[in-house]
């Protein structure tokens, strides 16, 4: 008896492995299209950031759409959906951030862009109407939104202040980001 009940754990035990696996990772909010699109700009800080930039505002147009379209099917799991993905890219975009200004990369064009983009997006998260299905949600997109507002201020000025000191370093790319 205690050799079938070893046996059957042994034969169950990379299933529920992988199980466990499944549940811890969340799902990519990038497409495959999408994550090419971003390791092919992985030297090319200011393309980099700048495609986050565009995923990010994809997403928040369709959390604009889907606010105003109530006969949308499954509307509140995709508002919901799209605030989740809104929420990681600005994850994404905010450790690109910081691991280029760490290695001085020149990324003031970029940052120039995400200056008149980001303040766009919070009041974006605001337009659906109040929901338990994705409020939590909303409250975490928030959160990214305020703090992508502050780092993108904060870096802005430091790399003004960097690249005044440091004018032959204009224009360099840093080593920049080893994910995606």
């Amino acid at each position: 008896m205690l050799r079938r009940l070893f046996t059957l754990v042994l034969a169950f035990s990379p299933l529920l492995f992988f199980a466990h696996l499944a549940a811890q990772s969340p799902k990519d909010p990038l497409n495959d299209d999408e994550i090419e699109q971003v390791r092919e700009y992985a030297n090319q800080p200011n393309e980099r950031l700048k495609l986050y930039q565009k995923f990010i505002d994809q997403r928040i147009e369709a959390i604009t759409r889907l606010s105003s379209d109530k006969k949308a099917p499954n509307r509140t799991a995709e508002i919901r959906a799209r605030m989740e993905e809104f929420t990681s890219l600005v994850d994404e975009l905010q450790d690109n951030l910081d691991t280029y200004d760490h290695d001085h990369a020149d990324i003031r064009k970029a940052l120039k862009s995400l200056a008149e983009a980001s303040p766009k997006w919070e009041p974006a998260l605001h337009l659906p109407e109040t929901s338990p299905i994705y409020d939590f949600d909303r409250k975490s997109a928030i959160e990214a939104a305020t703090s992508a507002v502050d780092q993108i201020k904060q870096i802005q000025n430091e790399q003004e202040k960097y690249f005044i000191e440091h004018k032959d370093q204009a224009g360099k790319n840093g080593t920049g980001p080893q994910g995606y």
